[in-house]
């Protein structure tokens, strides 16, 4: 495991939230670009690999959770919560709205793929 995200996981939630009051709001649905270049410098995001452009903010707070196991409020937030949010997140960007594929193809891919990323990273 990393030694930045075994931090993550074990810092306090004090000092979890000092950083979050940085922040706009603690509400990832209302953050700013600049509220996700912070959280992105934080967690040291590398987004998602192939994603479009449009889609990176939703990759960002994904490894935001992934790496901390928390919401932005400290509360902790467990795995399929996380993968829900980025589908959330890509279906609030989609032109589909809720009918969108991309975010269905996702969520499951995260499902499915990414435990072992949860646990390690």
């Amino acid at each position: 495991m990393d030694a930045h995200v075994k931090f993550l996981r074990e810092v306090p939630t004090a000092d979890l939230l000092a950083f979050t009051t940085r922040l706009s709001t603690r509400n990832w649905r209302e953050l700013t670009d600049a509220d996700f270049v912070l959280i992105e410098e934080f967690v040291k995001s590398d987004g998602c690999t192939g994603v479009p452009e449009f889609y990176h903010n939703g990759c960002v707070i994904h490894d935001f959770w992934y790496r901390t196991h928390r919401n932005l409020d400290g509360t902790p937030i467990e795995k399929k919560e996380a993968d829900l949010g980025l589908k959330q997140y890509v279906m609030s960007k989609s032109p589909l709205g809720h009918f969108s594929i991309i975010s269905w193809l996702w969520y499951r891919g995260t499902r499915v793929f990414a435990g072992s990323a949860w646990r390690e990273v």
